[in-house]
């Protein structure tokens, strides 16, 4: 079973963006976190919880919709 430290979390976001269609400007903006801090913790997968948390939900989604899309 993989663990927080060995799944990709990044990718089950990047995944919900893509379906619904969000850029990552748009996410920023939902969440107020800066676009550069975004970036690179999607993109490093190094998110802090409260980020997950704030992406989650400005994505209309459950963080483990997110952290399951790329563990299962």
């Amino acid at each position: 079973m993989p663990t927080a430290t060995t799944v990709d979390v990044g990718a089950g976001i990047r995944a919900e963006m893509g379906r619904q269609r969000i850029s990552m400007v748009e996410l920023s903006r939902r969440t107020d976190i800066p676009r550069s801090t975004l970036a690179h913790q999607i993109n490093s997968s190094n998110l802090t919880v409260n980020n997950l948390i704030l992406i989650a939900e400005a994505l209309g989604v459950t963080v483990a919709l997110l952290v399951g899309e790329v563990a299962a």
